[in-house]
């Protein structure tokens, strides 16, 4: 997960991927993805689970609105470029679609902002089995029907 935050924000930092409003949200999403995070390592309680359940959820809708940005702004510009000015008013509104789709048209990658999707998957999956009611405390003595007992520093008596 570390892994995957630092490239993703090494590479928006290579984009320079910060000029406008939603262009910071892919950032805001990273922050809370690595205070998710540490939550998680320093803490993993039943709300800081939930807590990072709500982030991971957020992190996918984060790359929804992302790729849909980009696919927008793509479409958008799509008669300023010059293989399509001509055309562009023209053609059907499938063929404008898949331009913009397939990456034909315009200069912001669509399939880009969908690099958050893993990040939210990855983050909700750490939470798998964690912070639930059958979790046992580390602290926890476990007694065993025939009296004997399994504690911290124990071993098995039987």
């Amino acid at each position: 997960m570390a892994l995957g935050v630092l490239r993703t924000a090494l590479t928006l930092a290579y984009d320079r991927h910060w000029g406008e409003f939603w262009q910071l949200v892919p950032w805001a999403t990273l922050v809370l993805v690595s205070l998710a995070l540490a939550a998680l390592i320093f803490r993993a309680t039943r709300k800081t689970v939930r807590f990072v359940q709500i982030i991971a959820v957020l992190t996918v809708v984060s790359a929804v609105l992302g790729t849909w940005q980009h696919y927008d702004e793509n479409y958008n510009t799509a008669p300023l470029d010059t293989r399509y000015t001509d055309r562009w008013d023209t053609m059907t509104l499938g063929e404008r679609w898949w331009a913009v789709a397939n990456g034909d048209v315009g200069h912001v990658p669509v399939p880009a902002a969908a690099v958050l999707v893993p990040l939210g998957i990855a983050l909700w999956m750490t939470t798998i089995g964690l912070g639930s009611q059958r979790q046992v405390d580390a602290g926890a003595v476990r007694i065993y029907p025939d009296g004997g007992e399994v504690g911290p520093m124990k071993t098995p008596t039987r």
